[in-house]
């Protein structure tokens, strides 16, 4: 493994490697459009170095383009040093982070099912679409962490629990894109980012006081951040707070063993 650079690479890194993959592209007969957006579309003067570079290539044969788009990177630029890959032969996207640590988002579509608007006609998703199955994954893992700490199981139950700090945090940016209006983000220091102070006080989820006492905190933080922005005023925790009590009550005699943390 390559080593990891004493500094990051300088502002404006963006652009030349954007230009480098364009003539990359323009020599490559199935690539039919290569096209930067993003914050990398701004001046070069004014990006700065944490930045990345987002990418979107129409092509034919979509997959085999990104294998080779990699490969191309890796030859002439820098190893990559982590990735991930999702999607399906109509749209599949690579997220590189380069040895170097520069960072691109690259989207490949197949130019038989994208025309050269679909990037600007793809309407935003509803917010409801997007937070609904959070609260849905929020309420499995935290029933599922629950029950694994009444069989006595810390390092499942503590895994789970960690994960609704992140769901939580995941709802937050949601509500953020929502009222910003975008989701590009090229600096931070909103008010959203009360919510991760606010999560710091939770109880630490490595014993099984802990993992209760922090399900009950991050559940009633998840319905406040709800609340403030008029999404499930009335979401019934109910059920996973009366399981919690059973919980305590069997491993320590006692019900709403944290439930003061919560409040």
């Amino acid at each position: 493994m390559a080593e990891l650079p004493s500094q990051l690479p300088a502002a404006g890194w963006q652009h030349a490697l954007a230009s480098a993959l364009a003539e990359f592209s323009a020599r490559d007969g199935r690539i039919r459009e290569i096209r930067v957006h993003g914050s990398a579309t701004g001046c070069a003067e004014t990006m700065d170095q944490w930045s990345d570079l987002d990418v979107m290539i129409r092509a034919r044969e979509p997959l085999a383009v990104a294998e080779d788009v990699v490969q191309e990177i890796v030859e002439h630029h820098a190893p990559v040093f982590a990735s991930s890959r999702s999607g399906d032969t109509n749209r599949y996207t690579l997220r590189l982070v380069l040895s170097d640590l520069r960072r691109l988002d690259i989207t490949i579509v197949d130019a038989a099912q994208h025309g050269p608007d679909a990037i600007a006609t793809s309407p935003p998703p509803d917010v409801s679409s997007l937070i609904d199955p959070l609260i849905n994954d929020f309420r499995f893992d935290a029933v599922l962490a629950a029950c694994k700490t009444a069989r006595r199981d810390v390092l499942i139950g503590a895994h789970l629990t960690l994960g609704l700090a992140r769901h939580l945090l995941v709802a937050a940016m949601v509500l953020r894109d929502q009222s910003k209006g975008t989701t590009h983000h090229t600096h931070g220091d909103t008010r959203f980012d009360a919510w991760a102070t606010r999560l710091a006080a939770a109880p630490p989820p490595y014993d099984p006081a802990g993992i209760t006492g922090a399900i009950r905190y991050y559940t009633v933080a998840l319905q406040d951040l709800l609340t403030e922005h008029g999404l499930h005023s009335h979401l019934d925790n109910g059920p996973l707070l009366a399981l919690l009590d059973v919980v305590d009550h069997d491993i320590f005699g006692t019900s709403n063993a944290s439930t003061d943390v919560a409040k």
